[in-house]
């Protein structure tokens, strides 16, 4: 109890202190003219379709990992409850409002339960994988070093490849714990899942460019790279909501030290910002999607019950 009082508290203290100092250093002013010059329509449209094609490519990895079938219905049930994990992951510390998917799993019995926590941290280290392997792309081009930013790209794959070598170590684990192991063993699930990866976090890289760009920055792919791991990773260390504050300075601080200017940088601190609101707005409308599809569902099979019955 105690230590998640104290945990609590210095969140938010992290949190206030970094609000309070974005507020303080950035030039609002600068900030007003260059979102009223924004090219929403350029955000309303790429923005959402990139959105829609991760939130797919989420869903299929998911259901590859679950090892379900790929058919219609549960690629659509996948879809919407990945899209509704994302949306509230992104309003919540270290991304766990994903963790809602595992409570949709379309096949919910106790071996499925078992398998999302299991699946669920798979993808977890995937996905860490993903942004640090961002991070080293942009930073490798950054120097010049371009046959290390494309072993970069692919380290949710070495990572996935290095998750299978360590299933010999299941058995050492708590005898309640190795149920959870068993996804290891499956080497082909994760070597897709892990390939999946390496595309979905470059769709997240070109989210982050859309925004960037509708706000009137140009910015080069190893900006973009090293700017999506390096703030990801800050947000993820930070546990703040939704990395509130910690991700406007990240940025900031990011571009400043990539030799950006200081109004650059601030502009695509905002921009970054504002794709809370529009993955949040997704989640919700594919949280409302699910909601619906599974009430037409169980409409459909109770009026095919009545007429068995009649």
């Amino acid at each position: 109890m105690r230590r998640h009082i104290a945990r609590t508290v210095i969140i938010t203290l992290i949190t206030t202190a970094c609000v309070i100092w974005t507020i303080h250093i950035f030039d609002w002013r600068q900030i007003g003219a260059s979102v009223a010059r924004m090219r929403w329509g350029l955000l309303a449209t790429s923005g959402v379709a990139l959105v829609i094609c991760a939130f797919a490519l989420r869903g299929l990895r998911w259901l590859i990992v679950l090892r379900l079938p790929l058919d219609r219905r549960r690629l659509w049930q996948s879809f919407c409850a990945n899209g509704a994990a994302s949306g509230l992951a992104s309003l919540t510390p270290l991304q766990l409002g994903e963790m809602l998917k595992i409570s949709m799993i379309p096949e919910c019995d106790d071996f499925a339960w078992q398998q999302g926590i299991a699946g669920f941290f798979l993808e977890r280290v995937l996905d860490l994988a993903g942004v640090v392997g961002m991070g080293l792309c942009g930073l490798s081009l950054h120097f010049g070093h371009t046959w290390l930013a494309a072993l970069a790209l692919l380290l949710p794959a070495w990572a996935g490849q290095l998750l299978y070598l360590l299933r010999t170590l299941t058995p050492h684990l708590p005898v309640k714990a190795q149920v959870y192991g068993k996804l290891l063993h499956q080497h082909k699930r994760i070597t897709v899942a892990s390939l999946i990866t390496v595309p979905l976090w470059l769709l997240y890289a070109a989210l982050w460019w859309t925004a960037i760009s509708a706000m009137n920055v140009s910015i080069d792919f190893d900006q973009i790279s090293l700017l999506l791991g390096g703030v990801m990773l800050t947000v993820t260390a930070s546990m703040t909501p939704g990395g509130l504050g910690v991700a406007e300075l990240g940025s900031q601080g990011i571009l400043l030290w990539l030799g950006r200017s200081r109004l650059d940088a601030e502009a695509a601190a905002v921009a970054v910002r504002l794709l809370t609101p529009l993955l949040a707005l997704s989640g919700g409308v594919c949280m409302l999607l699910l909601f619906l599809s599974n009430r037409h569902a169980k409409n459909f099979r109770r009026t095919a019950n009545q007429r068995y019955l009649d």
